[in-house]
């Protein structure tokens, strides 16, 4: 009886031991569980359970486009078999040495739409690619197995706008860039550009602010074929163009020029005008007021309205100072009112130093005060897009190779090998390049 009694205690015992073990292993792999889910591997504040793209930050969860590259030229073969298409083929694109072909005159797709005809054969070393619009195949663009500098899929030197995403490539006016690449292509309340255009030499003469690309100069102040000296913003590049429609001969202008004579383009010939921001931080208007976005840091800050009001009815000179939510970027940004409308961000690092700054325009409040505008103003000039000499080039903060080779009409290659540049996505405020 007694060892009856025992064997029962001791079979309790271990049953009780066995329920405790598993209790604690089903809590362990709950936890497991939870903690999974929880998961943000690419810190963009998407959980990994729900991230189309886990492991490359894209808070944006874009899935608009998928690209394949299918092959490579070799002189002779006409026909590619993609690894997957769409039976829906008026959403692809194909793009054979980084350049958009004609469906039905360029190539066109086998009777069972499986493979790619081409009525010539690519060159040779030509890369041929695919891509796939509004794809919604539940993989981030980001992850699409083949990235382009934008990751939207379009062939960097075919695409109408490379460092900016825009998949649809979207051409309003038809110009080599495309809209995506346009600043000012309407009315809004902010410009981080302009350019003032003047009709005589040395600053003289009828004279107007530009903000905004301007296809035909005809129906402005200043008139067709009348400019022959520019004063150019902060962080503002300007193109001039003798034609309509950004068309003829063009030149660049990083600086003020007092006089065109010894330009390209030479005295009243300016009939259109396009602009680029290169400002380190992009500022964008919201319902709550304006925020900010630095190319370094992310969002980098936000002022409210009733802020902005106050900044303005404190006049030129004026400047609020706010601290930034989570402090893991900058420490804070400041927001100078120069008086007209016109406005200065700077950041704060968070090693106290001062960090980017950017200049901008917003009509958005009315400015009653009255104020004189300063033309000669040298400290704009002197912290406008770069220092240009002859063949040389002051790196700025927010440059890239593609921009620079680009404002100057060569290749990125040239500027790499003329320079010794080691690696093409690495280079340094303030260093100096030599133009080929």
């Amino acid at each position: 009886m007694v060892n009856q009694s025992k064997s029962s205690l001791i079979y309790k015992l271990v049953f009780l031991l066995q329920a405790l073990l598993l209790g604690i292993i089903g809590t362990l792999l709950l936890i497991g569980i939870v903690s999974a889910a929880e998961k943000d591997s690419d810190s963009d504040g998407v959980n990994d359970s729900n991230d189309n793209c886990p492991y490359v930050s894209n808070a944006d969860q874009l899935d608009n486009v998928s690209a394949f590259v299918i092959g490579d030229g070799d002189k002779w073969t006409t026909t590619f078999v993609p690894i997957w298409a769409p039976s829906d083929k008026s959403n692809t694109r194909v793009y054979v040495g980084g350049f958009l072909k004609t469906s039905g005159t360029d190539y066109s797709w086998s009777s069972d739409g499986t493979k790619l005809e081409f009525t010539s054969a690519p060159k040779l070393g030509e890369e041929v690619r695919l891509v796939v619009l509004e794809d919604q195949d539940g993989r981030g663009d980001k992850c699409s197995p083949d990235l382009t500098v934008d990751f939207d899929g379009i062939p960097d030197n075919g695409d109408n706008c490379p460092l900016v995403y825009n998949p649809y490539q979207e051409n309003t006016w038809g110009t080599s860039q495309g809209d995506a690449c346009e600043v000012g292509s309407g009315p809004a309340e902010i410009y981080q550009v302009w350019a003032k255009l003047y009709e005589h030499a040395n600053f003289t003469g009828i004279e107007e602010v530009i903000r905004v690309n301007d296809v035909l100069l005809s129906g402005n102040a200043i008139g067709d074929d009348a400019v022959s000296s520019i004063r150019v913003g902060p962080h503002t590049a300007v193109y001039l163009y003798t034609l309509p429609n950004y068309g003829g001969d063009s030149e660049f202008f990083g600086t003020a020029d007092s006089d065109f004579m010894d330009n390209q383009i030479g005295h009243d010939t300016a009939s259109s005008i396009r602009m680029y921001s290169t400002a380190p931080i992009e500022v964008t208007k919201i319902s709550t007021g304006i925020d900010f976005w630095s190319s370094v840091d992310g969002h980098v800050g936000h002022i409210a309205t009733n802020d902005i009001e106050s900044l303005v009815s404190g006049g030129s000179g004026s400047s609020i100072t706010l601290e930034y939510d989570y402090a893991d970027r900058v420490q804070s940004i400041t927001v100078r009112y120069d008086g007209e409308g016109d406005y200065v961000v700077s950041t704060t690092k968070l090693d106290g130093n001062v960090g980017e700054t950017a200049h901008f325009h917003y009509e958005g409040v009315l400015d009653t005060s009255s104020t004189t505008e300063n033309d000669t103003n040298d400290s704009s000039e002197s912290i406008a897009l770069a220092k240009l000499t002859t063949n040389k080039y002051i790196v700025q903060s927010g440059d890239y190779l593609f921009q620079i080779a680009s404002l100057y009409n060569v290749s990125v290659q040239s500027i790499i090998d003329e320079n010794n540049i080691a690696n093409a996505n690495i280079i340094f405020v303030g260093q100096e390049l030599v133009i080929p």
